[in-house]
């Protein structure tokens, strides 16, 4: 249970992508101790070992007992994925998710996230459905199986924009066309759905910039402290000074950005080169 999973070369990735989770737990959970103090922690174990000579026994523990974990869920999945008893996985799913979770609650938390529950739930959900998606495959991952999964959903979607519409039944009685109009209607009506499929997915993109702006903005002015200046310093306080003025540029740049990458994206939907609208 230790080693099987080193047999397999995309389970061997993930494992080795998830262990440095427990270390990142770790570390902000002790962050957080020496930051706010025992208040920030619920673990009743872990707050023992933390205001005791025990704390650096727990942290190696932590480290150590995430990682043997990953080795065991991705061998434990090898061994029983085509067992026909089935392999329950969803249990090993829900430890990752909420480990995945207790680590960025931790991270958000540190940082002064106004909602680290909300990011840390989200995370585990994500985590959690993605990790029982991979464990319930029978077949291993590979990159040629990759393209091949993309080229038929491609195959798929390229087949009903040609024959959506069509109806075999009225069509029975006509009389066939040649190849060469076929092949030439077919070619059309494959060029028009493709402009017009790019143009509505540039047009969705512009649309998504234009509203991540405020969010970003946000963001960005809580990395740089400038949300909190009001809460720091008195409202009546000029708000354009040394300390602040990083910010205020900073966003400005962050909305020329933003409004050049919108704008460039409307150009492409609007564009007449393939086809006027």
């Amino acid at each position: 249970m230790f080693s099987l999973w080193w047999q397999e070369k995309w389970v061997r990735g993930l494992v080795l992508a998830i262990s440095p989770i427990g270390l990142i737990d770790a570390v902000y959970t002790v962050l957080l101790f020496q930051a706010h103090g025992a208040d920030y922690e619920y673990n009743p174990i872990v707050r023992f070992a933390l205001t005791t000579y025990w704390g650096v026994i727990w942290i190696v523990a932590d480290i150590a007992s995430f990682v043997l974990f990953a080795m065991i869920a991705g061998s434990y999945y090898l061994h029983t994925r085509r067992s026909i008893f089935e392999n329950h996985t969803s249990w090993l799913s829900g430890l990752v998710g909420l480990r995945v979770g207790a680590a960025l609650y931790n991270v958000t938390l540190f940082y002064g996230n106004p909602e680290p529950v909300f990011w840390g739930a989200l995370v585990a959900l994500v985590s959690y459905f993605f990790s029982e998606k991979l464990l319930a495959r029978d077949r291993d991952i590979s990159i040629k199986g990759f393209k091949s999964y993309c080229r038929h959903k491609y195959n798929r979607v390229h087949d009903h924009l040609i024959t959506r519409g069509t109806d075999p039944k009225k069509n029975k009685d006509v009389a066939p066309l040649n190849d060469e109009r076929i092949e030439e209607k077919t070619m059309e009506t494959k060029t028009a759905k493709q402009v017009w499929l790019k143009r509505a997915g540039y047009i969705m993109l512009a649309i998504a910039t234009f509203v991540s702006v405020p969010f970003i903005l946000t963001e960005f002015a809580r990395a740089t402290g400038g949300l909190y200046w009001s809460d720091l310093f008195s409202r009546t306080t000029p708000w354009g000074n040394p300390l602040t003025a990083g910010t205020f540029i900073g966003a400005f740049i962050i909305i020329l950005i933003l409004m050049a990458v919108s704008i460039m994206f409307l150009m492409r939907a609007f564009d007449e080169t393939e086809g006027a609208w």
